[in-house]
């Protein structure tokens, strides 16, 4: 009986921990204002330190190679017995399927060679 009593306990902490969190809403996004005839007709002025077009790639590329080393970090890399035990099981079954179609190809070409003469 105290069991269930100390369950009920719990669930019902649980329960008024849930009710008393504030929901936090985000704000509203809002559309940019469009910009006007007149600046869109001004040329754009290059900022110091700004790259130009012409070797813009390798900002490209390096951004590319950053976000690759931060997902490669975020990888859950197998241990050595796991990556042994799973090639093992590829390699047992890649046997078991070379075997069945050598039979099988053993068996359809005397087939062949039967109805052929």
């Amino acid at each position: 009986m105290k069991l269930i009593e100390k369950k009920e306990e719990i669930s019902n902490k649980k329960v008024k921990s849930i009710e008393t969190k504030k929901v936090a809403t985000k704000p509203v996004a809002t559309k940019p204002a469009r910009p006007k005839k007149a600046e869109l007709s001004k040329k754009a002025v290059k900022k110091p330190g700004e790259t130009p077009m012409a070797w813009a790639w390798v900002d490209t590329v390096r951004s590319y190679l950053r976000e690759v080393v931060s997902e490669l970090r975020k990888v859950i890399w197998p241990s050595r017995k796991e990556t042994l035990g799973s090639t093992g099981v590829v390699l047992v079954i890649v046997g078991i399927a070379a075997v069945f179609l050598g039979v099988v190809d053993l068996i359809l070409s005397r087939l062949v060679k039967l109805l052929v003469g």
